[in-house]
């Protein structure tokens, strides 16, 4: 089992450098205390944060976009993680904001658990493959113990990045 582990973990790190997932993000797009308690706080709240992007031209369609697909089914993906995603048409290129609730937020996840660690991904309506490339490698790096343990652990938006570069 450790070799798996070990696999495992390889798998993240690599998935993560080899798409930098820091480049789609910024100082500005992490907020390491959520003021949100409930799942739709949280999505206005990561829609916020991703309209600080230069590439996010308006929240409302932000947060438009994260709740059609939060509709369909939830995106919290258990182990404390949920990864919001959607494709809005005012969006120009791929975004992630991240943020973190120590309490914890009910958020539907596939476990019952609450979420602690939420990304938010946005992208152009047009960017389907790209979007699924992110949303596959922050998968693999979430699923790592060691990860969602640093990202709780966190005290700078520079060592979220550094974990997203794979530079940790």
């Amino acid at each position: 089992m450790a070799d798996r582990e070990r696999n495992n973990e390889l798998i993240g790190r690599l998935a993560a450098q080899y798409l930098k997932l820091s480049q789609f993000s910024g100082f500005d797009l992490i907020k390491l205390e959520l003021e949100s308690t409930t799942k739709d706080e949280v999505l206005h709240e990561l829609a916020e944060l991703l309209a600080k992007s230069p590439n996010v031209e308006d929240p409302e369609s932000a947060y438009r976009a994260l709740k059609e697909r939060e509709d369909l089914a939830s995106t919290g993906m258990g182990l404390g993680v949920a990864v919001p995603h959607g494709r809005d048409e005012k969006c120009r290129a791929l975004t992630i904001a991240f943020g973190r609730s120590t309490k914890g937020i009910d958020f539907d996840a596939y476990d019952g658990q609450p979420v602690h660690l939420f990304f938010a991904v946005l992208v152009p309506v047009s960017s389907i493959h790209l979007h699924l490339q992110v949303l596959a490698s922050l998968s693999l790096l979430l699923r790592q113990e060691e990860y969602r343990e640093k990202l709780m652990k966190a005290q700078f938006p520079q060592e979220v990045l550094e974990i997203l570069s794979g530079e940790e």
